[in-house]
């Protein structure tokens, strides 16, 4: 497609505009992102956001492509906190969990308030990279900030557990699930209860969020809610 004339994109800008405020289907705002993305000049306002939401939308379907896209918003924009959290989320799908905490830590470091990104990173570095003490301070912060977040709160008491601190463990993932558990959560929660034994591996991952897709997608979601977005 060739590159379009400022009232066309204008006009398909909008037309995506609407197509997020109603919450369409990805399968029908990703067509139109990528005709933005094509008639646009690289670097440009409506390029970027073309492949900002490309890469956001698209993670749950392609995280090799998202990170692709969140890589082309890098080259222009390397301060871009949520390019970074796309592409932590988009290798940890893939598998890449060193990769992943290097772009979590760099969008921890550009927006050091948001309690998903602490939360992300300290889980990568307990669960995949077997590094619980650094986590500690991670899911503290990250805990504190969204203190009605189960699912944190048990990554917390997950890492809690590894370094020793059981009784502490025991407590947060108690009050947090106190109005009802998932499975995995109850799976952690009885874990701790026996003790939270060792067999060569880190014990029950609380939500196993190195990652399911359809958590990726809320994951996603929740950062963008922090973020104002």
């Amino acid at each position: 497609m060739a590159r379009s004339g400022a009232e066309d994109i204008d006009r398909l800008r909008r037309d995506i505009d609407r197509a997020l405020a109603d919450k369409l289907d990805a399968d029908r705002v990703l067509p139109l992102l990528a005709r933005l993305a094509r008639a646009t000049a690289p670097g440009s306002d409506p390029w970027l956001y073309a492949h900002r939401h490309l890469a956001e939308m698209g993670v749950e379907h392609d995280p090799w492509r998202a990170a692709l896209f969140a890589r082309r918003v890098l080259q222009f924009h390397e301060e871009d906190d949520g390019a970074w959290a796309v592409l932590g989320l988009a290798q940890s799908l893939l598998g890449n969990y060193r990769y992943a905490a290097r772009a979590y830590e760099r969008a921890l470091a550009i927006a050091p308030e948001n309690p998903w990104y602490a939360h992300n990173l300290g889980h990568l570095y307990d669960v995949a990279l077997n590094r619980p003490q650094d986590a500690l301070p991670l899911l503290a912060q990250a805990t504190e900030a969204q203190t009605g977040e189960a699912d944190i709160a048990a990554s917390y008491a997950h890492a809690l557990a590894r370094c020793g601190k059981l009784v502490l463990a025991k407590k947060i993932l108690k009050r947090a699930i106190r109005h009802g558990a998932t499975a995995d959560q109850m799976a952690l929660w009885r874990w701790l209860d026996a003790g939270a034994p060792t067999t060569g591996e880190s014990g029950p991952d609380p939500q196993r969020p190195v990652d399911s897709k359809r958590k990726a997608k809320r994951r996603r979601a929740r950062e963008r809610q922090s973020l104002g977005d």
